[in-house]
């Protein structure tokens, strides 16, 4: 019945099967949206932050000072690599062998 114990019969060295590509297969990672890394806003007046883009992030002031100047309240908080991707944006895709099944 089963060439192995592991696959359906003559699925064990099919070259389409996931089990079987030779490279793996990556895709956007979804928690920093390919973007590798997390940046925050901190608004010093109520000791918060919060999650931003890399482009709000830029344009924020980075001191107090500044930020008052300009009658603002949030300055430049962390920036953090993405614990998920490691800081790539991609991560390697695994599918569901599941699926292979249902073909």
């Amino acid at each position: 019945m089963y060439e192995s114990g592991y696959y359906p019969p003559g699925a064990e060295h099919d070259p389409r099967a996931p089990w079987n590509e030779k490279e793996p297969h990556y895709v956007k990672c979804e928690a920093c949206n390919g973007e590798g890394c997390h940046w925050h806003a901190y608004n010093f007046e109520t000791n918060e932050e919060t999650e931003c883009t890399e482009e709000t992030w830029l344009c924020l002031p980075e001191t107090e000072e500044e930020a008052e100047a300009k009658r603002q309240h949030y300055i430049r908080g962390e920036k953090e690599t993405c614990e998920v991707c490691d800081g790539v944006g991609e991560v390697e895709y695994e599918e569901d062998y599941d699926d292979y099944y249902e073909r």
